[in-house]
């Protein structure tokens, strides 16, 4: 991880365990998170790679797989996270 990654993740841990966060910011966060993971899951944007590029298929095809696992592993731990304990 970068130095930028380890200072966002260090600010966003600040903030979730700030009393200043109310439940409704905790909970648009979340949707915002879910809608990352739904973009993620859904395909590569092959217009990200520029125009006129002309990418192998495997690279293409990875960077898919990339992203949907990435967006599986959120959607799994944002579940973990939010379903109620079982008594």
């Amino acid at each position: 991880m970068d130095q930028r990654a380890i200072q966002r993740q260090a600010e966003i841990r600040t903030l979730i365990d700030s009393d200043a966060l109310t439940l409704e910011q905790a909970r648009a966060a979340l949707r915002d998170l879910l809608d990352v993971t739904a973009t993620a899951q859904t395909g590569p944007d092959v217009t990200s790679y520029g125009y006129g590029m002309d990418l192998p298929r495997e690279v293409v095809d990875a960077e898919y797989a990339a992203r949907e696992s990435v967006g599986y592993d959120l959607d799994e731990a944002l579940v973990r996270a939010l379903r109620p304990a079982s008594a």
